[in-house]
């Protein structure tokens, strides 16, 4: 992502209800672990979960691989700890009691082996009993071809800002003009057996509850508070 481009990340979804996503996050959590106080959040982007996380859980840490997004986040919340990473392969050296990856980001993981390596590296940073939340893509079903078209339109403080998927941006500014920016996200439709297999192979059994977003599925699992050592085939 372009510098620019990070910078109108927040402004082109002031749409989404980060509060109430939030507390809905905070309530999965809590039912499953009372205690939970610690919490990581894969892909992190600009830091807005996390800004409202943290008065529920004292100890929060983002991770996310775009420099120029965790650059915001650190400005918004300079004493969290940020760590710029691949989710296929980060390793914080800790865990958490919970670890969240929101917003659709597993969808830009390229087959279901990447899926399963981010999922094996989430759950290898939950402790015992620690809670796992990840939002799948759009479900393979409810995507139809053509429908890549798509804008996104918002103003504030003296800033406007437009994208048209394949990331287009038109941005203007008072001072700066107008100004355009394209990218290329290439996405992964993973069928809810492969998100349901990643996790499997994760010692993790997940299930579904409702997401935020429209066509896509939220997956939770809690981490098992002893493991059971398998025992090897006779020889």
């Amino acid at each position: 992502m372009f510098e620019r481009s990070a910078r109108v990340y927040d402004l082109l979804y002031s749409f989404k209800d980060y509060e109430v996503e939030a507390r809905d996050l905070v309530r999965l959590i809590h039912e499953r672990n009372p205690g939970a106080t610690s919490l990581l959040d894969v892909a992190c982007g600009t830091g807005k979960h996390l800004e409202l996380l943290r008065g529920d859980f004292s100890d929060v840490a983002g991770v996310d691989l775009n420099a120029e997004l965790l650059a915001i986040a650190q400005e918004r919340l300079p004493d969290v700890p940020f760590t710029a990473a691949d989710m296929r392969t980060f390793d914080l050296g800790r865990t958490f009691d919970a670890v969240t990856c929101l917003f659709s980001s597993v969808g830009y993981l390229r087959d279901e082996a990447d899926l399963a390596e981010a999922i094996a590296r989430m759950a290898a940073h939950l402790g015992p009993g620690g809670v796992l939340i990840v939002d799948g893509w759009v479900r393979p079903d409810a995507w139809w071809p053509g429908t890549n078209v798509q804008a996104l339109a918002e103003t504030a403080g003296g800033v406007a800002a437009a994208r048209v998927l394949d990331m287009r941006y038109l941005i203007a500014t008072a001072d700066d003009g107008f100004e355009q920016e394209q990218e290329r996200h290439e996405l992964t439709l993973f069928s809810d057996e492969a998100y349901r297999a990643a996790f499997e192979m994760a010692s993790l059994a997940p299930e579904v509850v409702a997401s935020p977003m429209q066509d896509r599925d939220r997956y939770v699992a809690v981490k098992p508070l002893t493991v059971v050592a398998r025992r090897s085939p006779r020889a």
